[in-house]
């Protein structure tokens, strides 16, 4: 009887000790889609030139790295950065290409394309920049996903600089 109890406890706590060492499976699919549909959201948002909206996706503690400008940390920067942009923008649009969320279930990124029409001097939409964006999203202690990390950089070359004069 005490060898069948020993072979019980060994047994039990085998298992429980291969059920705690492995790792949790998590489905991330349902997170991956509420990321995908709030970036949607978020484009649309800037799209429409609205600056409250655009900023409210962003975590407290986010940063921006926006191209050729200073790294804008936290939400007043990040609104001040928008702002200029937004002051400048005819058309904005992006969609993401790939959407991933860690099997935690705390992070995700996305990467995609962008696309922008910037006013020329009369207010008119003018010069149209292409390229590539990644963000980080994490999840909030209240469950909301909130962006943590946001850069984009152009796809369009540089303009020629002439040739130093000899």
């Amino acid at each position: 009887m005490q060898m069948r109890a020993v072979q019980l406890f060994v047994a039990i706590g085998g298992l429980l000790t291969w059920s705690c060492a492995r790792p949790a499976s998590t489905d991330t699919h349902a997170a991956e889609a509420d990321i995908r549909l709030l970036d949607d959201q978020w484009s649309a948002a800037a799209g429409k030139g609205d600056l409250n909206a655009a900023v409210a996706f962003y975590s407290e503690d986010a940063v921006l790295l926006p191209p050729n400008q200073s790294l804008a940390s936290g939400k007043n920067a990040i609104r001040a950065s928008w702002e200029g942009l937004l002051k400048q923008t005819a058309a904005l649009s992006w969609k993401a290409s790939n959407v991933e969320v860690a099997k935690s279930g705390e992070l995700g990124y996305l990467y995609g394309t962008f696309r922008l029409t910037v006013k020329d001097a009369a207010g008119a939409p003018g010069a149209v920049d292409t390229g590539k964006m990644v963000e980080i999203w994490k999840k909030q202690r209240d469950g909301a996903w909130k962006c943590i990390v946001d850069t984009f950089n152009s796809d369009v070359p540089l303009p020629a600089t002439p040739a130093p004069k000899k």
